[in-house]
């Protein structure tokens, strides 16, 4: 068994509730496929702490990331999927959700980006 989480962007909870993830996540489709001869476990699903002008702090050194992080770990998470939510207007990634990607795979989890169709 596979325990999975799902990364999102906290800014997106004002529009967002989470369904396309979840939904994709229950019926392994999407970016979920891969997974469909085998049992999965959704195990966390959690926000980054919001964008430089509202937390200073950098991911690297935000404690609250760093029991998240390490959380995971301590709950066997081995994958995490990362919403579209990631991506900024200009389609990049948010350089926050990029540094807090690499940190879980410093914890050995890896990451996939995407979870449900994206446009």
């Amino acid at each position: 068994m596979k325990k999975i989480g799902i990364l999102h962007c906290i800014n997106a909870n004002d529009v967002c509730a989470g369904v396309g993830c979840l939904k994709s996540f229950m019926n392994k489709k999407d970016f979920f496929k891969k997974y469909e001869a085998e049992f999965i476990e959704l195990g966390a699903f959690f926000t980054c702490n919001g964008c430089k002008e509202y937390r200073e702090v950098e991911p690297e050194e935000d404690e609250g990331i760093i029991e998240k992080l390490d959380r995971l770990v301590e709950e066997n998470i081995s994958i995490v999927h990362v919403g579209v939510c990631r991506k900024l207007k200009d389609g990049s990634e948010c350089p926050r959700i990029t540094t807090m990607t690499l940190m879980l795979e410093d914890r050995g989890i890896e990451v996939i980006r995407g979870t449900h169709k994206e446009s």
